[in-house]
């Protein structure tokens, strides 16, 4: 999830945007909804991209589902969040490596063969999201794989739970892709694995170029 952080000029000081809070007062309740979910056919499909012992990241990495995963395929996987919370939780339940961190503005000391996104650049808003592409230059390898999903079918705007979401086409995605040089390799749509209805998701797999 991305840590915006604005101004409260009344107060004095910074303060983490509404998306970033809903997720650090539920981040029990997160962990518990999500850790269960069935990600094993994109997860493998992603990791048919990589070479032999890959460093991935997971960027929004929630619960840390994802990144124990990978973890358990022999791949050397971490986890990026902004929220502390979570990443705590991940951390504690899951035994993995969690940085806590703005996926915008973050910036790896040495870029990543692969990064994987799910669910976490829906949370951004435009001038975010291309900041975030931005940032892949600087952390993923050339040729480097990525993969995004986002929701169709949603309305854009902040949800009952005062979480920002941001409804994607797939014409908006490819876009947004093709600009930030990346070649796509296949997009696919699939159900929510939750059992959630009126949105499906779509999986883009990219290379770098």
């Amino acid at each position: 999830m991305n840590q915006r952080r604005t101004w409260d000029s009344a107060s004095g000081c910074i303060e983490v945007n509404e998306t970033i809070n809903y997720y650090n007062k539920h981040a029990g309740e997160y962990y518990k909804n999500t850790i269960g979910a069935d990600f094993d056919h994109l997860q493998r499909k992603f990791v048919s991209f990589l070479p032999e012992n890959a460093r991935i990241i997971d960027v929004g990495c929630g619960s840390g589902r994802d990144v124990k995963a990978f973890c358990d395929m022999g791949y050397r996987a971490i986890g990026l969040d902004a929220s502390e919370e979570l990443a705590n939780e991940a951390k504690k339940k899951l035994g993995i490596e969690v940085i806590v961190g703005d996926m915008t503005t973050w910036k790896a000391q040495e870029p990543f063969d692969g990064v994987w996104c799910c669910a976490s650049l829906l949370h951004l808003h435009e001038d975010e999201a291309n900041a975030f592409f931005q940032n892949l230059q600087c952390n993923l390898k050339p040729d480097g794989i990525l993969f995004i999903s986002v929701k169709e079918g949603i309305k854009t705007g902040y949800d009952e739970k005062g979480r920002y979401m941001r409804n994607y086409t797939e014409q908006d995605l490819r876009s947004k892709l093709r600009n930030a040089s990346f070649e796509i390799i296949e997009i696919d749509t699939s159900e929510d694995s939750l059992g959630r209805d009126g949105f499906r998701w779509l999986n883009a797999f990219c290379r770098l170029k």
